[in-house]
Protein backbone atom coordinates (compact mmCIF):
# COMPACT_ATOMS: atom_id res chain seq x y z
CA UNK A 1 0.00 0.00 0.00
CA UNK A 2 1.06 3.30 -0.48
CA UNK A 3 1.84 4.97 2.31
CA UNK A 4 -0.04 8.23 1.14
CA UNK A 5 -3.31 5.96 0.99
CA UNK A 6 -4.32 6.41 4.24
CA UNK A 7 -4.02 10.16 4.11
CA UNK A 8 -6.12 9.93 0.53
CA UNK A 9 -8.55 7.60 2.03
CA UNK A 10 -9.21 10.47 4.83
CA UNK A 11 -9.03 12.96 2.32
CA UNK A 12 -12.13 11.02 0.64
CA UNK A 13 -13.73 10.65 3.80
CA UNK A 14 -13.87 14.41 4.64
CA UNK A 15 -15.25 15.35 1.21
CA UNK A 16 -18.24 12.92 1.82
CA UNK A 17 -18.49 14.26 5.05
CA UNK A 18 -18.59 17.57 3.69
CA UNK A 19 -15.37 19.10 5.52
CA UNK A 20 -14.42 20.25 2.17
CA UNK A 21 -11.85 23.08 3.98
CA UNK A 22 -9.77 19.64 6.01
CA UNK A 23 -10.31 17.67 2.74
CA UNK A 24 -8.95 20.65 0.93
CA UNK A 25 -6.10 20.43 3.36
CA UNK A 26 -5.26 16.81 3.02
CA UNK A 27 -5.41 16.68 -1.03
CA UNK A 28 -2.76 20.17 -0.71
CA UNK A 29 -0.74 18.54 1.25
CA UNK A 30 -1.05 15.25 -0.60
CA UNK A 31 -0.04 16.90 -4.26
CA UNK A 32 2.46 19.28 -2.61
CA UNK A 33 3.60 15.01 -1.68
CA UNK A 34 3.10 13.43 -4.66
CA UNK A 35 2.80 15.74 -7.56
CA UNK A 36 2.62 13.24 -10.40
CA UNK A 37 -0.71 10.99 -9.26
CA UNK A 38 -3.63 12.07 -10.90
CA UNK A 39 -6.09 10.74 -8.50
CA UNK A 40 -4.44 13.58 -5.98
CA UNK A 41 -5.22 16.31 -8.13
CA UNK A 42 -8.49 14.99 -9.46
CA UNK A 43 -10.21 14.82 -6.13
CA UNK A 44 -8.86 18.59 -5.11
CA UNK A 45 -10.57 19.21 -8.00
CA UNK A 46 -13.69 18.03 -7.06
CA UNK A 47 -13.65 20.05 -3.88
CA UNK A 48 -13.02 22.94 -5.28
CA UNK A 49 -16.04 22.11 -7.60
CA UNK A 50 -17.92 21.80 -4.07
CA UNK A 51 -16.10 24.79 -2.81
CA UNK A 52 -17.46 26.89 -6.08
CA UNK A 53 -13.91 27.67 -6.95
CA UNK A 54 -14.69 27.41 -10.88
CA UNK A 55 -10.72 28.12 -11.87
CA UNK A 56 -9.17 26.14 -9.35
CA UNK A 57 -11.40 22.93 -10.29
CA UNK A 58 -11.22 22.58 -13.75
CA UNK A 59 -7.16 23.57 -13.23
CA UNK A 60 -7.03 20.18 -11.12
CA UNK A 61 -8.68 18.49 -13.52
CA UNK A 62 -6.67 19.87 -16.34
CA UNK A 63 -3.82 18.54 -14.92
CA UNK A 64 -5.12 14.90 -13.77
CA UNK A 65 -6.16 14.83 -17.57
CA UNK A 66 -2.39 15.81 -18.48
CA UNK A 67 -0.98 13.28 -16.36
CA UNK A 68 -3.36 10.85 -17.35
CA UNK A 69 -4.29 11.25 -20.87
CA UNK A 70 -5.44 7.63 -21.16
CA UNK A 71 -7.86 7.27 -18.75
CA UNK A 72 -10.87 7.72 -19.99
CA UNK A 73 -12.54 8.79 -16.60
CA UNK A 74 -10.21 11.54 -16.46
CA UNK A 75 -12.34 13.15 -19.26
CA UNK A 76 -15.80 11.83 -17.58
CA UNK A 77 -15.08 13.90 -14.83
CA UNK A 78 -13.74 17.17 -16.52
CA UNK A 79 -16.72 16.43 -18.54
CA UNK A 80 -18.87 16.61 -15.81
CA UNK A 81 -17.51 19.84 -14.15
CA UNK A 82 -17.27 21.90 -17.72
CA UNK A 83 -20.73 21.05 -17.66
CA UNK A 84 -22.02 22.20 -14.43
CA UNK A 85 -20.21 25.32 -15.06
CA UNK A 86 -21.94 25.75 -18.51
CA UNK A 87 -18.78 24.94 -20.53
CA UNK A 88 -20.73 22.89 -22.65
CA UNK A 89 -18.76 22.52 -25.88
CA UNK A 90 -16.07 21.74 -23.69
CA UNK A 91 -17.89 19.54 -21.74
CA UNK A 92 -18.69 17.59 -25.19
CA UNK A 93 -15.06 17.73 -26.08
CA UNK A 94 -14.51 15.69 -23.04
CA UNK A 95 -17.02 13.03 -23.17
CA UNK A 96 -16.56 12.72 -26.53
CA UNK A 97 -12.49 11.90 -25.68
CA UNK A 98 -13.91 9.60 -23.07
CA UNK A 99 -15.89 7.32 -25.73
CA UNK A 100 -12.85 7.45 -28.03
CA UNK A 101 -10.63 5.89 -25.42
CA UNK A 102 -13.92 3.42 -23.93
CA UNK A 103 -16.72 2.83 -26.29
CA UNK A 104 -18.46 1.02 -23.90
CA UNK A 105 -19.17 3.97 -21.51
CA UNK A 106 -22.49 4.10 -21.30
CA UNK A 107 -22.73 7.18 -18.79
CA UNK A 108 -20.10 9.20 -20.83
CA UNK A 109 -22.31 8.46 -23.72
CA UNK A 110 -25.85 9.21 -21.81
CA UNK A 111 -24.38 12.53 -20.14
CA UNK A 112 -22.90 13.43 -24.05
CA UNK A 113 -26.13 12.54 -25.20
CA UNK A 114 -27.60 15.06 -22.51
CA UNK A 115 -25.57 17.87 -23.63
CA UNK A 116 -26.49 17.74 -27.05
CA UNK A 117 -30.01 17.58 -26.15
CA UNK A 118 -29.44 20.79 -24.27
CA UNK A 119 -27.96 22.21 -27.42
CA UNK A 120 -31.11 20.90 -29.12
CA UNK A 121 -29.08 18.23 -31.49
CA UNK A 122 -32.36 16.05 -30.72
CA UNK A 123 -31.46 13.35 -33.32
CA UNK A 124 -27.36 13.06 -32.03
CA UNK A 125 -29.06 13.18 -28.72
CA UNK A 126 -31.15 10.08 -29.31
CA UNK A 127 -28.35 8.11 -31.15
CA UNK A 128 -26.48 8.69 -27.42
CA UNK A 129 -29.15 7.59 -25.40
CA UNK A 130 -29.80 4.48 -27.66
CA UNK A 131 -25.98 3.26 -27.04
CA UNK A 132 -26.34 3.85 -23.39
CA UNK A 133 -29.86 2.24 -23.23
CA UNK A 134 -27.75 -0.60 -25.03
CA UNK A 135 -24.65 -0.39 -22.70
CA UNK A 136 -26.87 -0.82 -19.36
CA UNK A 137 -28.12 -3.48 -20.48
CA UNK A 138 -25.32 -5.62 -20.84
CA UNK A 139 -22.44 -3.76 -18.52
CA UNK A 140 -18.96 -4.05 -19.96
CA UNK A 141 -17.46 -0.64 -20.09
CA UNK A 142 -13.87 -0.66 -19.46
CA UNK A 143 -14.06 2.26 -16.70
CA UNK A 144 -15.88 3.06 -14.16
CA UNK A 145 -19.43 4.51 -13.80
CA UNK A 146 -22.06 6.14 -11.58
CA UNK A 147 -21.71 9.94 -11.36
CA UNK A 148 -25.04 11.00 -11.18
CA UNK A 149 -27.48 10.04 -8.11
CA UNK A 150 -26.88 9.49 -4.78
CA UNK A 151 -27.93 13.23 -3.48
CA UNK A 152 -24.93 13.98 -1.52
CA UNK A 153 -23.59 17.15 0.53
CA UNK A 154 -20.30 16.47 -1.11
CA UNK A 155 -19.77 14.03 -3.52
CA UNK A 156 -16.54 11.96 -3.86
CA UNK A 157 -16.92 10.81 -7.58
CA UNK A 158 -14.25 8.85 -8.44
CA UNK A 159 -15.58 6.34 -5.40
CA UNK A 160 -18.88 6.13 -6.30
CA UNK A 161 -17.69 5.42 -9.36
CA UNK A 162 -15.57 2.77 -8.26
CA UNK A 163 -18.41 1.44 -5.66
CA UNK A 164 -20.57 1.73 -8.83
CA UNK A 165 -18.25 -1.08 -10.42
CA UNK A 166 -18.89 -3.46 -7.48
CA UNK A 167 -22.88 -2.98 -7.17
CA UNK A 168 -24.69 -3.43 -10.49
CA UNK A 169 -28.08 -2.10 -9.33
CA UNK A 170 -26.70 0.73 -10.45
CA UNK A 171 -27.87 -0.28 -13.44
CA UNK A 172 -31.29 0.36 -13.33
CA UNK A 173 -30.55 4.01 -11.69
CA UNK A 174 -28.58 4.60 -15.17
CA UNK A 175 -31.31 3.43 -16.88
CA UNK A 176 -33.77 5.86 -15.34
CA UNK A 177 -31.83 8.60 -16.94
CA UNK A 178 -32.48 7.28 -20.42
CA UNK A 179 -36.30 8.40 -19.71
CA UNK A 180 -37.05 12.30 -20.74
CA UNK A 181 -38.18 12.76 -16.91
CA UNK A 182 -35.25 10.87 -15.39
CA UNK A 183 -33.16 13.51 -18.02
CA UNK A 184 -34.80 16.55 -16.07
CA UNK A 185 -34.97 14.92 -12.67
CA UNK A 186 -31.11 14.59 -12.91
CA UNK A 187 -30.94 18.20 -14.44
CA UNK A 188 -32.55 19.42 -11.79
CA UNK A 189 -30.51 17.19 -9.41
CA UNK A 190 -27.02 19.11 -10.98
CA UNK A 191 -28.16 22.68 -10.89
CA UNK A 192 -29.03 22.21 -7.15
CA UNK A 193 -25.38 21.40 -6.77
CA UNK A 194 -26.01 17.71 -5.97
CA UNK A 195 -28.75 18.22 -3.04
CA UNK A 196 -31.45 15.98 -3.08
CA UNK A 197 -34.56 18.97 -3.11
Amino acid sequence: MNKYQQKFDKGVEELRAGNLDKSLSIFNALVKAEPTIGDYWSERGVVYFHLGKKKESLANMDEAVRLQPKKPYRYSSRAYIRGHFKLTQEAIADYEKCIELDPEDAVAQNNLGMLQEQLGYKKEAKKRFGIADDLMEEPKGNTDLGIQGEPLEARNIQKEINEAKKNQSIWSELKSLASKQGRDSFGKFVKSGFKKT
